[in-house]
């Protein structure tokens, strides 16, 4: 046996003994999911590892840079599912944001349609019309049939696919082809397919930019295609007004990723977006960096570790973290308000047992979170009231 077969051999029994094939179900997930989520998108430039599919694998996204603001992922209650997420969603050039309705049920994560926000744009810059507009108005759009974001039980060559269609009522002005505020709709057809095709340890990088632990993760690649048509007062859109918005009828769009899923949480680890079907070439990452769910971040207890802050509620400018035991390195920290927003973040520099924060000075009354991070990788995050 030659030494490059060993050392596979090696590594291979090293992963394989330190992960563990997950099989997500129902019961991986806990009874609330509301809270909210940071995550952060990796900038065009970063050279990436190699995501094979592996089973057991290894990937380590902690070495790709990413952008330097985080974005927010919110999971609200909603009347008829479990959760809606809060999601920003684009037909043709045109953004829009709605909450998905979403259920954790026997069979699967389903996501039923969403609650669109209003939204409107003008196409002065399309049309020279100086009051031609897209008004996409407030609706609940449902799906034909739910979506299966993972099929339960998901483990090691599992597969699952959905397929329906949605409808986007819209408000249509464009005074050089007489319509004013004419009724249409966007007609999507979507299929997705999704198969499990390894699992075994990932790590990226935390909020503050350290490595995380590894976790134990599922590796899912999913293909998801689009077919958008245009429809204006019952009829499809002309050929006049398809030049015009520079629009396609029936246009396809195929996205490739993989999902990094993990147990007890609905956002993957890490979202990977491929620019071909082979998986091959990584365009860009979006990471799970900071998780908050009631009392809980990044999956760890508040209070896990024997850190203190006082005084608590505080009312001054300075919140001093008592500390288990004498430390003499720099930490990480974060502080949080009670939406997930960073208000503050940076290192702390211990003295003995004690380190201390200075507050910004705008800081508002309300309940905030202090997330910790010391050299060795161990978190924990306190509970803080602020009282001005």
């Amino acid at each position: 046996m030659n030494k490059i077969s060993c050392a596979v051999i090696c590594m291979l029994l090293i992963v394989s003994g330190t992960s563990a094939q997950i099989t997500l179900t129902q019961s991986s997930y806990p009874a609330s999911v509301l809270g909210t989520d940071s995550l952060k998108m990796t900038v065009y430039t970063s050279a990436f590892p190699s995501l094979n599919a592996m089973a057991p694998g290894l990937w380590d996204l902690s070495t790709v840079t990413d952008s330097a603001p985080e974005f927010y992922a919110w999971h609200l209650p909603d009347v008829t599912y479990k959760y809606a997420d809060s999601n920003m969603y684009r037909v043709a050039a045109y953004d829009y944001q709605g909450n998905a309705q979403c259920d954790i049920v026997t069979g699967g994560i389903l996501e039923y349609g969403v609650q669109v926000k209003d939204t409107q744009y003008s196409l002065t810059p399309l049309t020279g019309g100086f009051t031609d507009s897209l008004i996409i108005n407030a609706q609940n759009m449902t799906y034909s049939a739910p979506r299966t974001k993972i099929a339960f039980p998901a483990t090691y060559n599992s597969k699952w696919s959905a397929a329906y269609s949605s409808d986007l009522t819209i408000d249509l002005s464009v005074a050089g082809l007489s319509y004013s505020h004419a009724p249409g709709f966007i007609r999507r057809y979507t299929t997705q397919q999704d198969t499990v095709t390894g699992w075994g340890k990932m790590r990226v990088k935390d909020a503050v930019g350290v490595p995380s632990d590894s976790f134990n993760v599922l590796q899912v690649q999913t293909m998801i295609t689009t077919v958008d048509s245009f429809f204006l007062n019952g009829l499809p859109f002309t050929n006049a007004l398809l030049t015009t918005l520079s629009l396609t009828q029936g246009a396809a769009d195929t996205i490739y990723q993989q999902n990094y899923y993990q147990s007890q949480e609905i956002v993957p680890l890490a979202q990977v977006t491929f620019t071909d079907g082979t998986y091959s070439q990584p365009r860009r990452a979006v990471t799970h960096v900071k998780h908050m769910i009631g009392t809980t971040s990044t999956g760890y207890p508040l209070n896990n570790t024997g850190y203190i802050v006082y005084p608590n509620p505080v009312s001054g400018n300075v919140l001093s973290v008592s500390l288990p035991h004498d430390k003499k390195e720099l930490f990480g920290y974060m502080l949080i308000d009670a939406t997930g927003k960073t208000i503050k973040g940076g290192s702390l520099q211990p003295f003995g047992t004690r380190a201390d924060l200075t507050l910004p000075s705008a800081i508002a009354t309300g309940k905030y979170y202090l997330w910790l991070k010391g050299a060795n990788g161990v978190s924990d995050v306190l509970s803080v009231e602020v009282v001005k």
